[in-house]
Formats: C-alpha cells, sequence, structure tokens
C-alpha cells in the first residue's frame, strides 16, 4: 500500500547504499570538524535529499530517520534544506511520526527539527499554563481531533446541536490564538477524521446530533479559519479518504496507544505534513516542466505531424494527455509556471500549441519555451536560469524512464515525478505529489506565473539593448510604497518567513508581531510593489525600521531577487532617507546578520552610502556588522524608477 500511496517515487535505486555510506561518512565529517564544511554540506544534502526521493523499505526508512536526525545540528551548511524548529501538539500519541517527518522533510526540502509537548497540553499551553518548547520555533503542529471535542446532542434538534458546536469552534479558535501567542509563530491545525464506529448511515454527515457531522462541520470551520489567516490547515481528512478509512484505522493501536492513524501509514502521513511545511517555507516548486511527445501528447510531431498526433476527446489516450493539459492550466490559475522541455526543432514542437484545434494549452500559457537537442538537464538549467530561479523550484514530467534518470542524476534537486508507460495517470501523480501544495494564496501568488513569463520577455529585450540604462528606461518601472494593511500582512508575513538571501538580518517576525508594529507607532511599517511594462510583480520588498527620536534603525529589509539590478534598493533608500529626515531623524543605523545564504547583502549598506558604525544604539547579543548613515549629508542617487508613497507612510 505504502508504494502505491507514495506512487510518484521510484523505485529503489541500487545506488542508495553507497549513497546513504557517504552520506554517513559526510556527516561524521562534519561531526569531527573535518575539511570544509560548505562544500561537505552541499554534498550532503544532494544525497539526502536522493534518498529521501524514493520508495523506501522498512529498514531504508529507519536508516534515513537516523540521518536525519544526526544532520539537523549542521544545517548552516545543508542548502537549499530549510532548517524548521517545529513544536508539535496533540491530544492523540505522535511519538512515532516524528522520526518519520524528519525523513520525509529531506524530500521535501526541509530539515525538520520537532519537539513535541506532552499529551493533551494545547489547551495549557494556549491559555500560557505550560511552556514545553525550548527556544523558538519557526512553525506549531496542533494535530486537532474533533472527535474529543465532540458531546452528544438530540438526534435532529437542530439548535441544540448549534450551540454545542459553536461553544465548540468558540474554544478551538481561542485555543489556535493561545497556541500562536505562546509559541511566537504560525500554528498549522489538523482536520479530522471520523472513525467508522461512528458513521453508522450515508446520512449521518446531514443529521443533526451525530459525530460525522459535527467533525464535518469542525473540517469547514477550520478551514475558514485558515482562509481568514488565523492558522494553516493540513488535510488530514481529505489524505484519510485518499488512503480510505479501512486502511486508516487502527482499532487496536488506537485504544491501545491512543494512535490517531495505523503506524502503517506513518511515511504517508509524515509526507504528507511536511509537503505542507514546504509549501509555507517556499520549498513548494513553482514551476511545472514540461515534455511534449508522449507526454502532453500522444505521439511524435516531428514524424506524425499535427493531423497524426493524440489530443482531446474520443480518444482514452488523446483525454489522458488532455487531463495533463487541463491540470497544467490549473496550476498557471494558481501562480505556477509552464514551461516546455523538448528534444525537437523549435518551429515543430510549437506546430501543435497553435495548429491543433484540440490542444487546451496554448502558447501564450507557456512561460520559457525550450526546444533543441541539448540534453534534457541543459534545458531545465537554462529554463530555471531564464525565469531566475533556483533548480530546486522546478518539476519536471517526461514519459522516458532514461530521461527522469538523467535529470534526477543530473539535478538532483529538481522534482522528477515517476509516471508509468501509459498516460492514464499522469495528471493524477502529478496532483497527488503535493509538488505544488500550497497555503491560501493572495494575489500576488496568482500574478507570479505571468511574472516568470515576462521575466523571459524582458531578457529578449536586454539581449536586443546594449546600453543597460536604456534597457531599465524601456521597462518602465512602477514603484508603490505603503505602509502595512490587512490585505497585505499575509504576503508579508510569508515574504519574512521565506526570503533567504535578499535578507539584512533573517528576523523572523510573526503575524501578530508585524501587526504590534504596524500598530505602535515606534515602527515604519513599508510594503512596496513594482510593475513595468511587462508584468506587476506585486509585492517585491518588505522594510521595518524602528523610530528611536533622532536615530533610527533598520529591522527588517529585504526584496525579492527577481528584481535585482534595477535600482530597487536605491529607490527605496532614497525614499526612506526623506521620510527619516522629514520626521526629524538624524541618523539611519543598520545591522548585516550574516547566514550561509544572504551573502549577497553582504555589502548593501555600503553601496547605499552607509558607514561602518563602531557604536550601535541597540543592544545586540548575536554577532552583527553595523553600518550608520549621516542623513544631514546624504544625498539621492537617482533611478528609472516613477514611485508613488502613500501619504500615510
Amino acid at each position: 500500500m505504502i508504494e502505491q500511496l507514495l506512487e510518484w517515487k521510484p523505485a529503489g535505486s541500487p545506488s542508495w547504499k553507497s549513497w546513504k555510506q557517504e552520506a554517513d561518512r559526510l556527516v561524521a565529517a562534519l561531526e569531527a570538524g573535518e575539511g570544509d564544511p560548505e562544500a561537505t554540506g552541499a554534498r550532503l544534502a544532494e544525497l539526502a535529499h536522493r534518498l529521501a526521493g524514493e520508495r523506501l523499505d522498512p529498514m531504508q526508512q529507519l536508516q534515513l530517520e537516523r540521518l536525519a536526525r544526526r544532520m539537523v545540528r549542521f544545517h548552516r551548511f545543508l542548502a537549499p534544506l530549510r532548517h524548521i524548529r517545529l513544536g508539535v501538539v496533540s491530544g492523540r500519541t505522535l511519538d512515532f511520526l516524528l522520526p518519520a517527518l524528519q525523513a520525509a522533510g529531506l524530500g521535501r526540502l526541509l530539515l525538520i527539527e520537532p519537539q513535541l509537548a506532552p499529551l493533551g497540553s494545547a489547551a495549557a499551553i494556549g491559555h500560557g499554563a505550560a511552556a514545553p518548547f525550548e527556544g523558538d520555533l519557526d512553525a506549531a503542529l496542533y494535530w486537532h481531533d474533533a472527535t474529543e471535542s465532540f458531546s452528544a446532542t438530540t438526534l435532529l434538534d437542530e439548535q441544540q446541536e448549534q450551540a454545542a458546536f459553536s461553544a465548540s469552534i468558540s474554544q478551538l479558535r481561542q485555543t489556535i490564538a493561545g497556541l500562536r501567542s505562546a509559541c511566537g509563530t504560525e500554528v498549522m491545525v489538523t482536520t479530522s477524521v471520523t472513525p467508522r464506529d461512528r458513521r453508522i448511515s450515508s446520512i449521518d454527515g446531514a443529521m443533526p446530533g451525530t459525530m460525522a457531522r459535527f467533525v464535518q462541520r469542525t473540517n469547514s470551520a477550520l478551514l475558514d479559519a485558515a482562509a481568514e489567516g488565523h492558522c494553516m490547515v493540513a488535510d488530514i481528512a481529505a489524505l484519510a479518504a485518499d488512503i480510505g478509512h479501512a486502511a486508516w484505522f487502527d482499532p487496536m493501536r488506537h485504544f491501545e496507544l491512543k494512535a490517531p492513524f495505523s503506524m502503517d501509514l506513518n511515511p504517508v502521513v509524515a509526507d504528507f505534513i511536511a509537503r505542507n511545511l514546504a509549501s509555507r517555507f517556499g520549498k513548494a516548486r513553482r514551476a511545472l516542466v514540461m515534455d511534449l511527445d508522449n507526454t502532453v501528447w500522444n505521439g511524435v510531431i516531428g514524424d506524425d505531424g499535427v493531423e497524426g498526433i493524440e489530443i482531446g476527446q474520443g480518444s482514452p489516450r488523446g483525454e489522458a494527455h488532455l487531463a495533463l493539459q487541463s491540470l497544467a492550466l490549473e496550476l498557471k490559475r494558481r501562480g505556477v509556471a509552464l514551461c516546455v522541455c523538448s528534444k525537437n526543432n523549435d518551429e515543430t514542437a510549437r506546430l501543435p500549441f497553435t495548429q491543433h484545434p484540440d490542444m487546451a494549452l496554448r502558447e501564450n500559457d507557456i512561460a520559457v519555451f525550450h526546444a533543441s537537442w541539448d540534453d534534457k538537464a541543459t534545458g531545465i538549467r537554462a529554463i530555471a536560469e531564464t525565469m531566475r530561479l533556483g533548480v530546486e523550484s522546478l518539476a519536471f514530467i517526461d514519459d522516458n524512464p532514461a530521461e527522469r534518470a538523467r535529470v534526477r542524476e543530473e539535478l538532483p534537486f529538481v522534482f522528477v515525478p515517476e509516471v508509468p508507460a501509459d498516460p492514464f495517470r499522469y495528471a493524477t501523480i502529478v496532483a497527488a505529489s503535493g509538488a505544488f501544495e500550497h497555503q491560501p494564496l493572495n494575489s500576488d501568488d496568482v500574478l507570479r506565473a505571468e511574472s516568470y513569463a515576462a521575466d523571459a520577455k524582458r531578457a529578449e529585450i536586454s539581449a536586443t539593448v546594449g546600453n543597460y540604462d536604456e534597457y531599465l528606461q524601456r521597462l518602465e518601472m512602477e514603484m508603490t510604497i505603503s505602509p502595512f494593511d490587512e490585505i497585505g500582512l499575509p504576503r508579508i508575513a510569508q515574504l519574512i518567513s521565506k526570503s533567504n538571501q535578499f535578507n539584512v538580518t533573517t528576523r523572523r517576525h510573526g503575524r501578530e508581531t508585524l501587526e504590534e508594529f504596524r500598530e505602535s507607532g515606534d515602527y515604519l511599517c513599508w510594503q512596496v510593489r513594482l510593475r513595468d511594462a511587462f508584468s506587476d510583480h506585486g509585492m517585491i520588498a518588505v522594510v521595518i525600521v524602528r523610530k528611536a527620536g533622532d536615530d533610527w534603525i533598520v529591522d527588517t529589509w529585504l526584496q525579492s531577487c527577481r528584481v535585482l539590478e534595477r535600482g530597487v534598493e536605491q529607490e527605496i533608500m532614497d525614499n526612506l532617507a526623506e521620510r527619516a529626515r522629514a520626521a526629524g531623524a538624524k541618523r539611519l543605523f543598520a545591522e548585516y546578520i550574516a547566514t550561509p545564504k544572504n551573502a549577497m547583502v553582504s555589502d548593501l549598506f555600503v553601496r547605499l552610502g552607509f558607514d561602518e558604525s563602531a557604536t550601535f544604539p541597540l543592544e545586540q547579543d548575536y554577532e552583527a556588522a553595523n553600518f550608520v548613515c549621516d542623513l544631514r549629508e546624504y544625498s539621492s542617487a537617482g533611478t528609472k524608477i516613477s514611485t508613488s508613497v502613500d501619504p500615510e507612510v
């Protein structure tokens, strides 16, 4: 069953054992302080991701769990894996899940360091009566089971049921809010599953007073809370439905150990939780790269011609390929960029997109169209460079097992789902893989696919314009600077949690802290948006500055790497200096707190005209490079950006 539920993973490679042995040697070298930790860590991250990306037997699963546990302490050397300190709260026994969760995290580009609170302590933690977690957390998981709060009411009495349900939901929302505050981070809450012995009739879900209806309504309320930004959700009820309730529950373990699901499903549940965490921390895939022949359509366009390929209604295979195209379009609606990587002549490869009447995908749906006789790994690298993404942001689907194996070997961080020879499950496997998992979307997320396509157009202009100033002028860039608001806060919190490279301090403020900054009046809180002649980039920068009389101190400054070398940071600085001077500030202080990923901004403040500061106006218990700008002497450098500033900033 595990193989069926993780069918997108390839079967175990003959190299698995040798990879594991090498990974063990690399961990031992890090533990002993031998060699170059950066090089050692880079290779270890690659190997660990390979190991986790395959179907494992029970012994391999155990070995991977042990490796993941050893790796956590060296997280600063293991890019692109993201380290997450996770607090876990539950009224059910989850001890057995945590090692599997660490192993699953490696396959989702995460290094998970879990801490488990005492059983049933959610309410106590939420009300400040318990503090079981050591240090700061990046996220909290609340395994909520609505069956524990179900109170039987008179069957068919809707009024009585509503009163009990309202009280339960009110308590649940209070607990979630309390956990957010106590843990200092966002909380991911699970939906619940009704036990089989409490589902007596098909009509239970519609009959007032039944547990099935109570659980169903609670799950719906949780999803609403997530949409409103109060929590994240891992839809365990949907996972259980996919698996089947007969396999989900193990009655003996349920009564004996209070286990919420069959222990045999541990790797599947762990992967499901890990993929939801990955979506929260920027490790979901942002682009789907598609092969064409026998993947997007049935047949070989170069041999069969437009009239000879199968696609669309009337042919089972044609309909299966059309289902994949329809899924691709749905992903595009959610901000995923669609790309083509085909071994073909470019002109020939484009013919079905323009001439076949049954194609759902059209040429303008494709952000980057790469058709050449290069090998697929070379083509995928070129696509990533064009979109200015790391290859770890890409998923690649190809019907050819040799091509899949080649890409996995050359580009181990590209997600390559295993697919069968027949196309009938292509769409199902891509969707079920969780590669494109996401929490509630905002308008910037939805615009992202268009932004990637626009990057390719901008690259074309850059190649034809010799003068860079002329290129920037032709972009017709327009920036808006405005204060934090309710609409922007979810995206602001998302950027703060995900941004690593252009982030001078990498402080991970949660939404509640951001709301406090916004309301206090002691902080300047800016959200910065950018659009140009080709696309609306949405929010591309967040700046938080503490106001301290004559001295203003930069707390947070982060930007999207997609708008580098356009003068964005200079334009922000020019407006920041103007705003600070108008408020009577004389100096602007800033810090650079180095991490393994943010070296690109180590000289940001020097480039913006700051001097290294011998003193800093705040106490620091961490190592940082400090800078100061005398606002009385600062002069604007000028950019090619037209900026509109909200008067309320």
